[in-house]
């Protein structure tokens, strides 16, 4: 096992920056972390990682030879680099499931199916579930083994971030000039002050997810995905159902165990709670559960870039670097 790592980010800057601060938080006996370029970072964009600047490099330019991990979230026009990486040895962490649909690639939730990775020698890449389906997995997961719920409904209300960091700076913009009386562009869509069904990704894709992590499942799951004026912060509206008359201790003791999941009695937590209260807090928040006869409905809230990217991503390059990839 090598105790030398040299690591690097291909990312937009804010999630670059998140993953190089849990990385240096982290347990990856990491000797060089660097920065590929395949967004444009700005001139005062850098980032500094154990007290040391970090070199920033066009992805084209990186030789892959002296790399043992990549932490890539980029994008399918970008998959030509992921096989450059992944031939040379370097084991890439797919954060934006860009390689989950290939059949001999991984698919993993830290923490939910880590055995999975055995298939991680086929190709020397792995893929993060998308942050809905994880957020979902971990907070329904270990109950849905179970067998008792055969129906699950999702409505995941999306963030300005989970598209990329344009999208928090159109809805910034639209908010600002708003708020000032000044009317948007013709044409130009509408993210300010307002929710809209959610079309850029296909619900098919996240239900191929569902059912690589869960193969033998036969639970019908249907995802509502609603684009929301909120800048960060994943929230899910989850009602889990079963044939049969239930009760939560099930949820409430899955929930207990799992340190990644902090249950709200008292209080529902938002995104923008969240934001303020629980910025730095790594957890999923667990609020407004309401028992139902036949099954559960619960409320979910976390960071999509700091928690389900970014610490995720972590965590499953530390479970790689564990099993002696």
């Amino acid at each position: 096992m090598q105790t030398a790592l040299n690591v690097v980010i291909a990312a937009e800057f804010e999630l670059a920056e998140k993953i190089a601060e849990l990385l240096e938080q982290g347990a990856l006996p990491i000797e060089k972390l660097s920065l590929a370029e395949i967004y444009p970072f700005g001139e005062e964009q850098g980032l500094r990682f154990h007290n040391r600047s970090v070199e920033q490099q066009a992805i084209e330019e990186i030789d892959w030879h002296d790399k043992q991990y990549l932490f890539f979230a980029g994008e399918s026009k970008h998959a030509a680099y992921v096989a450059q990486a992944a031939d040379s040895g370097c084991v890439v962490i797919d954060l934006n499931g860009v390689c989950a649909v290939l059949h001999d690639v991984p698919l993993i939730v830290p923490g939910f199916n880590d055995t999975q990775l055995a298939d991680l020698r086929n190709r020397n890449i792995v893929s993060l579930a998308d942050p809905q389906i994880s957020q979902l997995i971990l907070t329904a997961g270990s109950v849905l083994l179970q067998g008792e719920i055969n129906r699950v409904l999702v409505s995941s209300m999306l963030p300005a971030s989970y598209v990329n960091a344009e999208q928090v700076k159109k809805l910034a913009g639209q908010t600002a000039r708003l708020l000032n009386g000044i009317s948007l562009d013709d044409g130009e869509a509408r993210l300010a002050f307002d929710v809209a069904p959610f079309n850029l990704h296909e619900p098919d894709r996240l239900l191929q997810q569902f059912q690589k992590i869960l193969p033998n499942s036969e639970i019908q799951l249907i995802i509502h995905q609603l684009q929301s004026a909120v800048f960060y912060g994943l929230g899910q509206q989850v009602t889990a159902l079963s044939d049969y008359q239930s009760d939560i201790t099930s949820w409430l003791a899955a929930w207990a165990d799992n340190r990644l999941l902090q249950l709200h009695s008292e209080q529902v937590i938002t995104p923008v709670s969240h934001g303020e209260r629980y910025q730095e807090c790594d957890q999923i928040h667990i609020s407004d559960v309401v028992a139902l006869d036949n099954g559960i409905r619960f409320w979910t809230v976390c960071d999509e870039q700091r928690f389900s990217l970014a610490l995720l991503g972590v965590k499953l390059a530390e479970t790689v670097y564990l099993q002696g990839y």
